[in-house]
């Protein structure tokens, strides 16, 4: 028996509340992306075999397989081969959904029934947010409800709740700048950097307004403008959360130009995801390849290497197919 699981990339639009006096803490804002992909597939074997791939991916694949065997008590086996794979440390996801998707891989391979908040755990994953693990349960437009305080400063150990999923729209497209210089934070790094955040009451109450009154709305009344100008917002509010850890609003100085070149060149709406470097700029459908060569043009003038990728939401969550 072979399983194959092919799941997508997410981004991360901002954060509800960085100040936790209600009770929880976080609360993300993500939408799913048909583009770039994660596909692994794992044979049954008696023993271990990782395929040929990058040394990073290699390194998490290790530890997601160490992870798993430990707390199911079952030995590691099986033949994994890496056949596409979401850029690692770009602010798009990449960690999340490689360990669902060989967790859930896994649990085919070994016979094991358990549920995605609970592989998540076991794979290290939804520590802050819980948007990764419903893109690939479900896709589309996510809201988590954050992570609850048990006391004090102190959260509880579950992935935060799913609040709400909504199908995207799919005439609006995404163009992404993903620069090849910088990658963002993540693992330590990125723990120890939201120790550093400046928790403002006043920028989450900012933050839930536009999304309560302006983005829910807009999406729901399918208003390319209104939803766009409400993710810009939001970007900049969640960026001022990071300032202290950034040095700015964002995490590279070239992406003030990049996501200033984005709304010039006609995108209703462009941000950071997550800790970046990845730029977004959403766009009508029949605007995308235009807003895409600009983007390339851009990139070309200022001497910044990267990939420039028309995408668009994923309203379904990661194929997965057993072949026997």
């Amino acid at each position: 028996m072979k399983v194959r699981v092919t799941t997508s990339a997410r981004l991360h639009l901002g954060f509800l509340d960085l100040n936790g006096d209600l009770g929880r803490l976080y609360g993300s804002i993500g939408v799913t992306l048909k583009a770039p992909r994660t596909q692994l597939t794992i044979e049954e074997h008696e023993g271990l075999v990782i395929g040929e791939m990058d040394d990073q991916p290699r390194k998490r694949i290790s530890s997601f397989i160490k992870a798993f065997s430990s707390h199911f008590k079952t030995p590691p086996r099986g033949i994994i081969n890496l056949t596409r794979h979401i850029p690692e440390h770009k602010g798009l996801g990449s960690g999340s959904q490689l360990g669902l998707a060989l967790a859930t891989a896994l649990t085919k391979i070994c016979n094991i029934s358990e549920n995605n908040h609970a592989l998540a755990r076991i794979a290290g994953r939804g520590l802050r947010s819980g948007i990764g693990i419903t893109a690939f349960e479900k896709g589309g437009f996510i809201i988590d409800g954050g992570k609850r305080m048990v006391s004090g400063k102190k959260q509880c150990t579950e992935p935060p709740i799913n609040l709400l999923r909504y199908n995207f729209p799919t005439s609006w497209h995404f163009v992404l700048v993903i620069p090849e210089k910088k990658v963002g934070l993540s693992g330590e790094q990125e723990k120890e950097a939201m120790g550093y955040v400046s928790p403002s009451r006043k920028i989450s109450e900012e933050i839930c307004r536009l999304t309560m009154m302006q983005l829910l709305p807009a999406l729901v009344e399918e208003d390319l403008e209104k939803f766009g100008d409400a993710i810009s917002e939001i970007d900049i509010r969640t960026g001022t959360f990071f300032k202290p850890v950034q040095g700015g609003i964002y995490s590279e100085k070239s992406s003030y130009t990049i996501i200033r070149h984005m709304i010039e060149s006609g995108a209703a709406g462009a941000g950071q995801s997550s800790w970046g470097p990845a730029i977004y700029g959403l766009v009508h459908k029949n605007d995308a390849p235009l807003l895409a060569d600009k983007m390339k043009e851009f990139l070309e003038k200022k001497n910044i290497t990267g990939d420039v990728i028309i995408t668009q939401a994923r309203n379904r969550g990661a194929r997965i197919e057993i072949i026997p």
